[in-house]
């Protein structure tokens, strides 16, 4: 499975999310930031996922199919995604 956190670098939601994971020591596998344009593959992984806003939270099985997600930063969802990840 594989947790991937999609986020800008101006969202006041992405950087709550970023401190509750910090708290939490949850560690993501891979951070698609979706304001660097020179990271053309995570913009075409958002795409490819439906991700709309950020914060987001998907998991996904081994391959690539989505398991779950989580948008925003309701400890409920994330703690629900962060179950089935085996992190909490």
């Amino acid at each position: 499975m594989k947790l991937i956190k999609f986020k800008q670098e101006n969202c006041t939601p992405c950087k709550m999310l970023d401190e509750m994971l910090k708290q939490n020591g949850i560690e993501v596998d891979e951070v698609a930031n979706l304001t660097n344009p020179e990271k053309d593959e995570h913009l075409m992984m958002a795409g490819m996922h439906n991700i709309e806003k950020t914060p987001v939270l998907l998991l996904l099985d081994d391959n690539g199919v989505e398991i779950d997600r989580h948008k925003g930063v309701g400890a409920t969802g994330v703690k629900r995604v962060l179950a089935k990840r085996g992190l909490i």
